[in-house]
């Protein structure tokens, strides 16, 4: 039985209130949600290393068993140099161990996620610890800045002790450019905000989803959960409404009002939180989207999820565990304004 044998997240303690952000450039709107704030001497690997650490406790796995690390984002410092091989050693994985990095595009962690589970489909390795992680920082003033937010998670992928199977995937690609980043761009830049809702998002994960359904022989009520790419609620509302998923279905992986887009950790984020309550039989069903591409992937929970709960750090305990910070010191944090050295 090949699927997720264990998972864990890491967010940041701090919060920023959307409504700050509003105060900060005079805008009209008074919006509702807050997104969650990397501190000062958090990064990537920093966030992602306590993800793994969770995912590890949950999983019962020792890190000297895991063959290989998948580490997915688009917020690495480096434009050369490794991410996933210092976390390969920093969690003590034998020096044997493959570490690969996926980035240039949000989806990077489900992209990490599909290899991780086709190597192990192919018996070419036994556990793989798959992780997400971004720190997104919108320019100052923009739509963005409301959105982007911080957050990593994390899974063995594993034939062994399993709690949810994977079923299958379908993936939908075009190509299609509505967000990019050169090397010359210190924020994300993207295209017409109109055209984009049209031929990015809803298009891409209303068509996977489909594809996934026909390959499956299922409907949007085959599931009991959902997760979507956590990119903007619009965009996410507009994309259920399309296939036919109900609030209920939605409301489990839900997590871009407490935390914000965080970029390759989304749908893993939101997979955990759906895991943290579903029960044995039920079906899950996560959708991701970056960069001209979406993929739709299903799970089916089985009983042993209930006797590993014992051992995981819920997502409800970060929604629950944080401290406010004001607009300034978002800004501080975020590194967008530096004091300057006398």
């Amino acid at each position: 039985m090949l699927g997720i044998s264990g998972y864990g997240v890491y967010i940041p303690l701090h919060r920023l209130k959307l409504k700050e952000i509003a105060i900060a450039w005079k805008e009209d709107t008074q919006p509702s949600g807050e997104k969650a704030v990397a501190y000062f001497d958090e990064n990537v690997l920093t966030l992602a290393y306590n993800a793994c650490r969770n995912a590890i406790k949950h999983a019962d796995i020792k890190p000297s068993n895991i063959n290989a690390l998948y580490l997915g984002t688009v917020s690495s410092p480096y434009i050369e140099a490794s991410l996933a091989a210092p976390l390969a050693n920093a969690l003590g994985l034998p020096e044997n161990a493959e570490a690969r990095d996926f980035g240039a595009s949000t989806r990077a962690g489900t992209d990490a996620l599909q290899a991780g589970l086709d190597a192990i489909k192919s018996e070419r390795l036994e556990n793989i610890l798959v992780v997400g992680s971004d720190i997104l920082v919108g320019a100052p003033g923009t739509s963005f800045e409301y959105t982007a937010g911080s957050g990593a998670a994390a899974c063995i992928i594993s034939c062994n002790g399993v709690i949810a199977e994977y079923e299958n995937s379908f993936f939908y690609t075009t190509g299609f450019a509505d967000k990019w980043r050169n090397v010359e761009s210190k924020y994300p830049l993207f295209g017409d905000t109109g055209f984009i809702r049209k031929y990015g998002y809803v298009e891409h994960v209303v068509k996977s989803a489909r594809g996934l359904f026909e390959k499956l022989g299922d409907t949007a009520q085959s599931f009991n959960h959902v997760v979507l790419q956590q990119q903007e609620s619009r965009l996410i509302s507009e994309a259920s409404k399309i296939l036919g998923f109900t609030p209920e279905q939605l409301k489990a992986g839900m997590t871009l009002e407490n935390f914000g887009d965080t970029g390759s950790a989304s749908i893993l984020i939101g997979l955990s939180a759906i895991l943290d309550q579903a029960e044995p039989g039920q079906r899950i069903l996560a959708i991701s989207y970056g960069s001209g591409s979406s993929a739709a992937l299903s799970f089916k929970v089985n009983k042993k999820i209930q006797d590993k709960r014992k051992n995981s750090t819920p997502v409800k305990s970060f929604k629950e565990n944080k401290e406010y910070i004001d607009y300034f010191t978002h800004l501080r944090q975020n590194k967008i304004i530096l004091r300057t050295e006398q």
